[in-house]
């Protein structure tokens, strides 16, 4: 058994990313910066666009509100790179939260090419609200529940 497998994450199962399979969306410039001596994207950077994304999902003010001065603590993040990226262009990067704990939440992201909309990569993150004056895991509020379960894509809800 590989150490992946004893962890529950079967080296087998790969994670697939459909546009269709996500609510949230967000888009990114690639930069210079971002890419390594080859001219390729680099992982560090593809990491920082999905976290830009899981930012965004909690964004709007009244989502704020319901997190009652928690922030957002990533625990576990796995990435599937499908294909490479290359300067210059951007990506669009889509995300679906798929379970709600007592503290923290899962959430699925797909990164694809924005040129031609092909996948490039596809992930999978956990985070933990923590709260910030005390620095422990702070409770999903009911709100805050709903809004990040519902099905449908109408984010601008919790901006009201």
């Amino acid at each position: 058994m590989t150490t992946l497998e004893s962890n529950g994450m079967s080296s087998a199962r790969r994670m697939s990313a459909r546009r269709e399979d996500f609510r949230f969306w967000t888009e990114e410039k690639l930069r210079n910066a971002d890419t390594d001596q080859f001219r390729h994207v680099n992982n560090a950077a593809i990491a920082t666009f999905l976290e830009a994304a899981r930012m965004e999902i909690v964004a709007p003010p009244a989502v704020r509100k319901w997190m009652d001065g928690a922030n957002l603590a990533v625990v576990r993040l796995l990435i599937e790179f499908g294909a490479e990226l290359r300067f210059p262009g951007y990506v669009s990067v889509g995300s679906r939260v798929v379970d709600v704990g007592r503290t923290s939440f899962r959430v699925r992201q797909g990164l694809f090419r924005g040129a031609d909309g092909s996948s490039c990569a596809a992930a999978e993150a956990v985070c933990v609200l923590v709260h910030g004056e005390t620095g422990r895991p702070h409770p999903v509020a009911p709100e805050l529940r709903a809004y990040l379960l519902e099905q449908h894509d109408d984010a601008t809800e919790a901006s009201r």
